[in-house]
């Protein structure tokens, strides 16, 4: 079944934090969320954070890569995040990046993952009775090779 992202997500911006200012803080835990498409878009740790954890975030430059953030984060610009309007933990979280990360054939450079478009766009996932199966994700998740290591 179809769900639309903004009934499942609040859509938001994060505070753009230059990699100057987190320099100053120092390496520390909490990682630094960028449009990059690898290491879930982390390019660092710093001892400083501007959001909570527990959210997916958007690359909204380029390709709209998806991907979860566990731990509180700053964020260079250009980055969106998911609130989840439900309980998530990691499990369902990774269902769901992969299911959005399918939708990146819609983005590019001239056409880029805004929070405008973010807005219209529709998943679908496994559903019971009209809602959506956390349930059957999370267990789906767990019964994967190698997902005792997540």
């Amino acid at each position: 079944m179809f769900f639309k992202v903004p009934d499942l997500f609040d859509i938001k911006g994060t505070k753009t934090t230059p990699i100057k200012r987190l320099k100053e803080y120092g390496i520390g835990e909490y990682p630094y969320v960028t449009t990059q498409a690898t290491n879930n878009g982390v390019a660092g740790f710093y001892d400083y954070f501007t959001e909570n954890g527990n959210v997916l975030t958007i690359d909204s430059a380029v390709l709209g890569y998806c991907s979860y953030q566990s731990k509180n984060f700053s964020a260079s610009d250009h980055v969106e995040k998911l609130i989840p309007k439900f309980k998530m933990n990691k499990y369902i979280a990774l269902f769901l990046t992969t299911i959005i990360n399918q939708e990146q054939f819609k983005y590019n450079y001239g056409r880029k993952a805004a929070q405008m478009r973010l807005e219209k766009i529709s998943i679908k996932l496994p559903a019971k009775n009209n809602n959506p199966d956390w349930v059957f994700m999370e267990r789906y998740i767990k019964s994967l090779p190698y997902s005792s290591s997540i």
